[in-house]
């Protein structure tokens, strides 16, 4: 397999054999780390902060799951799991709807569980 460098990622960002007309969405963790040039004004348009879920944010996430669920089980979801955990991000409350797919109780109650 061939190595992908760090100038032919740029190039295929915005170089000669660029496309036009498109999106492209870079994810980091620690934006810091990345090198300047990867992240420079022209290349990244648009750098959006994606931080820990809010209570509104958690009951959309339950009813959007479990679209058969009441309102009330949606609230019952949030105030529990940001009791329990303070700093939940989408990808890990998402990941907890997954092992609990077809059991919405099931997600309320194992709700200790989610960050393990």
């Amino acid at each position: 397999m061939g190595r992908l460098t760090f100038s032919g990622l740029l190039n295929a960002l915005d170089g000669v054999a660029s496309s036009e007309a498109r999106i492209v969405f870079m994810t980091t963790n620690f934006i810091e780390r990345l090198d300047p040039a990867l992240v420079r004004p022209g290349r990244v348009d648009l750098k959006q902060y994606v931080g820990y879920c809010s209570h509104w944010q958690l009951t959309q996430m339950f009813r959007r799951f479990y679209p058969q669920e009441s309102v009330v089980e949606a609230e019952r979801f949030a105030e529990q799991a940001l009791a329990e955990h303070p700093e939940l991000s989408a990808a890990q409350v998402q990941g907890h709807f997954m092992l609990y797919k077809t059991d919405p109780a099931g997600s309320i109650k194992n709700i200790a569980e989610m960050k393990e």
